[in-house]
């Protein structure tokens, strides 16, 4: 394993301040909490690593030589930030960036108490560099990199969700499965405060089973991602078919209160209480929906298939640029909260937001191109629409007027869900095509978005 001149520079850095505030430490503790932490309360030490911790004590306690403890400044904490994303990139680890900070850590603090006489020296002296002995650093740095990517492996998460008139399990994608739960799996305790907090008792697990060894920190990550995305897709895919074919409840999802009440009379003398009972009627239709969404899978390429496409590439860690499917991800997540949004001026906001996802890039006139390219992606074998075209510029207008603080004194006269669900659809059906996993795309894609019209083959209902 080499090391490269940022990463050898850097840990020259790190050592050599190490070493200067370990002086002043010791000179005067008083003086170090009032120059370095620049007033802060919280001064992070480094420590010893819990390999070598047993060791270190018993040297202490017989007076044997070695660095108990090394002191964190600003500035060394924002070397070991740096340090981090070097070896993250150099060791193409899967695992979250932040991570690799104890990692960093242990490697100085067991460097140093290596190479006492060389940090004694940089202390002592005040030299302005640490005489880095590289080969030991490296054998240090290859060793604790391993150990920790030892710890990487599969990992299988379930996450609880209340789905409505689905009768058996499904196999989503060949990651993801939603799984009936045999047995409660809470105790007692634990199933009353679940469901104290929430309206619906949970019946099906998520079943997610992350297919990259990776940190279980960012397997979480990932699992999480994609398990909001998969809810959000299958609202997407049942509003579709109807507005009240909602199929599912996620467990972390946020959920008015099914009980209101006021009071009202005519003057204060005469009030009486007014109750409002609040039902789940947006799930009335999703029977339909999962009758529909099996019938539809039986074909050898459908839609449904491609739309799980998403998930199973935001399983896969992305550090580099950002992919085509973190737009699907944005425009799903901003159309799941829309789907079961009270609000209907906030629904408006947040349904053209879904829509500028995976439109708006940048854009000089982004009215116009907005108008433009949601008009494009509904185009069929014959052509454009004008009607496509009247609904877009009026969704368009009316959301302008909501952010701008203008009143909306009209309602729209159509199902602003319903159009939104059919240009999402034909969104991910159209950038399938393009490709969900391409990065760079930021001229390709709006490009591609333009000439659709242009593309015969691609015409479809």
């Amino acid at each position: 394993m080499k090391l490269s001149k940022d990463v050898r520079e850097t840990f020259t850095k790190l050592l050599t301040e190490l070493a200067r505030t370990f002086k002043v430490w010791k000179d005067d503790p008083t003086v170090f909490l009032q120059n370095e932490t620049k007033g802060s309360l919280i001064f992070p030490c480094i420590n010893a690593p819990y390999d070598l911790m047993k060791e270190i004590c018993e040297k202490r306690d017989s007076n044997k030589p070695c660095i108990y403890q090394l002191h964190h400044t600003l500035y060394s904490q924002s070397l070991v930030k740096e340090l981090a994303e070097f070896l993250h990139k150099m060791g193409n680890l899967n695992c979250l960036r932040y991570e690799l900070k104890p990692i960093i850590e242990a490697i100085a603090y067991e460097y140093v108490n290596s190479d006492l006489d060389g940090f004694a020296r940089t202390a002592i002296y005040d030299e302005k560099s640490f005489n880095v002995q590289f080969e030991t650093l490296v054998k240090i740095v290859k060793r604790r990199l391993s150990d920790f990517k030892k710890e990487f492996d599969h990992f299988v998460y379930q996450f609880p969700v209340t789905i409505f008139n689905l009768s058996d399990e499904i196999q989503v994608s060949k990651s993801i499965r939603i799984k009936a739960i045999d047995e409660n799996d809470l105790t007692e305790k634990q199933l009353e405060l679940y469901k104290d907090t929430r309206p619906f008792d949970y019946n099906y697990y998520l079943e997610i089973a992350v297919p990259i060894k990776c940190s279980e920190k960012l397997s979480l990550q990932l699992a999480e991602k994609t398990r909001d995305a998969t809810f959000n897709l299958l609202k997407l895919l049942a509003t579709r078919l109807s507005p009240l074919a909602i199929p599912l409840v996620a467990s972390n999802e946020r959920s008015s209160h099914r009980f209101d009440f006021h009071k009202c009379g005519k003057g204060k003398a005469n009030m009486s209480i007014s109750t409002n009972h609040r039902f789940a009627s947006f799930q009335f239709d999703s029977k339909q929906f999962w009758q529909a969404f099996i019938k539809g899978r039986a074909s050898e390429s459908n839609l449904i298939d491609t739309s799980f496409m998403i998930l199973e590439l935001l399983l896969r860690p992305n550090f580099s640029n950002q992919r085509v499917v973190e737009r699907m991800e944005l425009a799903l997540i901003w159309y799941g909260d829309a789907s079961t949004e009270p609000n209907y001026y906030q629904q408006i906001q947040k349904l053209v937001s879904s829509i500028e996802s995976i439109v708006n890039y940048r854009d000089d006139n982004l009215t116009e191109t907005f108008k433009r390219r949601v008009t494009n992606l509904h185009i069929t074998h014959n052509g454009l629409s004008k009607s496509v075209q009247d609904r877009v510029g009026k969704l368009y207008r009316a959301r302008s007027n909501i952010v701008h603080g203008s009143s909306i004194d009209e309602k729209l006269d159509y199902c602003v869900v319903d159009f939104c669900s059919e240009t999402l659809i034909s969104a991910i059906y159209y950038i399938s095509q393009f490709g969900f996993e391409k990065t760079g795309f930021n001229k390709k894609l709006p490009k591609f978005l333009d000439e659709l019209p242009l593309c015969a083959k691609l015409q479809c209902d």
